[in-house]
């Protein structure tokens, strides 16, 4: 979770957190682009990292499928909060299609990470920070950074970021407690009252809802035992997987 001395620009000049008119407040380390780009990578090949999952044959719902390997993670010492699995996806989709079923399984990695994290015993590891109120937006921001090639300095301009001293005053006016206890299960953001913002644009930017999530079951599926057997894996054998991501042995 981040704190109120992430607003501080580094001896680079990068600011982690700062508050913006129309995204609320940004992480901006959550928002870069390297978990989606990954994703990205998988979808666009057709193919995970794994070069025996890469050679098994598999269906979905009778057509051509591949498994792509995914989630998010984070750790300290022995404990590891991660949501990495498998998931089945439809070959020969389009561009479109590609776009709507990768936001869809990173938006599902998403809440299941943000779930995780505050459970125990991995909240020991998260501070019990799981869906705080900058997660998720700025989450989508990283998507729509890897997905629209669009670079941090150009979304810190669409989210109209403001200064660091504002950033400050909002944090110490309206923040006292920092996040804790503040959550925010959803793809917008909590907006406070802010000096900079009043005469301008405050509106969710429409660009971050110009791809649509495909609905699980018909492009792609989550299995149902998170990863695929691994004899099957080491078999190489065929196997058919149903919309409800129950996978069985051709």
């Amino acid at each position: 979770m981040t704190e109120r001395s992430d607003i501080e620009p580094n001896n680079r000049r990068w600011r982690r957190l700062s508050y913006t008119c129309r995204c609320g407040w940004v992480d901006w380390g959550h928002a870069l682009p390297g978990s989606a780009v990954q994703l990205k990578r998988q979808i666009d090949s057709e193919q995970s990292g794994s070069t025996r999952l890469n050679r098994m044959n598999i269906t979905l719902e009778d057509s051509p499928a591949y498994i792509l390997a995914y989630g998010q993670e984070m750790g300290a010492g022995p404990i590891r909060v991660s949501t990495i699995r498998h998931w089945v996806v439809k070959k020969n989709l389009s561009p479109q299609q590609r776009e709507s079923v990768a936001l869809a399984i990173f938006l599902k990695a998403s809440f299941q990470f943000e779930r995780l994290q505050g459970s125990f015993p991995f909240s020991i590891v998260s501070g019990a920070s799981s869906f705080s109120p900058e997660d998720l937006v700025s989450n989508l921001i990283g998507f729509y950074n890897a997905f629209r090639l669009i670079p941090e300095s150009r979304m810190r301009q669409i989210c109209n970021e403001v200064g660091v001293d504002e950033s400050y005053r909002i944090w110490d006016e309206h923040l006292p407690n920092g996040f804790n206890g503040l959550r925010n299960q959803t793809l917008r953001p909590i907006h406070f009252p802010c000096q900079e913002c009043a005469a301008g644009d405050t509106t969710f930017p429409s660009m971050f809802s110009s791809i649509q999530a495909a609905p699980e079951g018909i492009l792609w599926v989550q299995l149902k035992n998170r990863f695929v057997e691994g004899r099957w894996v080491n078999t190489g054998q065929s196997i058919e997987v149903n919309r409800q991501g129950v996978a069985r042995p051709r």
